[in-house]
């Protein structure tokens, strides 16, 4: 499992991002998102995810409430600041993320051991899976940029119109950020990819993030 974890985050940081709007809700020229890590229990934890964190383009404070196991990032917007970026630096603080919230959209992932079989992939194949309602020439269109991946080997569109099973080359882990990404340009959210690292999510939302009440800072101001 751990392996899968780590594959996920590699493959984060090398694919095309997904970008997000951040929350402006601080001020104009300053934007925030908030990140679930499941597996920050301390401040000793909070701060090396912050370090991580402090990588990322225009990242100006890092802050955490280590009760919620919420961590709050104030950047200087940047196109290079995306969601797979904060979200591989999470990984590599070792703080086992779960949800990312932006402005307009969340990522959340369920990882293998909590999904039930049927919800699983099997035989190493990826599943993209889009609402039943969504257009279907949109649909068409990231069944090809899919199919124009590097690794993909083949991308069958199933009867329903909703789902696509993408089957990698032999030996070949891919990555759903891409995958995400293109189905966010195309319009078709909520959307989601289920592979060997469980489910990815992403959804839009109108509602900006709540902010932690009393946030413990994890690194200060930079």
């Amino acid at each position: 499992m751990a392996r899968w974890a780590r594959s996920l985050a590699l493959l984060a940081a090398v694919v095309a991002p997904v970008a997000l709007n951040a929350s402006s809700a601080v001020a104009a020229d300053v934007v925030t998102y908030e990140i679930t890590a499941d597996d920050m229990c301390c401040q000793g934890c909070a701060k090396k995810i912050a370090a991580q964190l402090y990588t990322a383009p225009g990242v100006m404070n890092v802050s955490a409430n280590v009760e919620k196991r919420l961590v709050t990032v104030t950047a200087k917007p940047s196109p290079k600041l995306t969601a797979d970026r904060l979200w591989n630096a999470v990984e590599k603080g070792k703080g086992k993320p779960s949800r990312l919230v932006a402005s307009d959209a969340a990522i959340s992932l369920v990882r293998p051991d909590q999904l039930d079989a049927a919800s699983r992939a099997t035989d190493g194949r990826y599943v993209i899976a889009v609402t039943p309602a969504a257009d279907a020439n949109a649909i068409a269109q990231l069944s090809s940029a899919v199919q124009s991946m590097k690794g993909v080997q083949t991308v069958t569109l199933l009867q329903d119109k909703s789902q696509l099973i993408v089957e990698p080359a032999k030996n070949v882990q891919l990555s759903p950020w891409p995958m995400l990404s293109s189905a966010r340009q195309l319009g078709l959210t909520p959307s989601s990819v289920t592979g060997p690292f469980g489910r990815l999510t992403l959804e839009t939302t109108q509602a900006a993030p709540q902010v932690s009440a009393r946030p413990q800072s994890a690194g200060g101001t930079r």
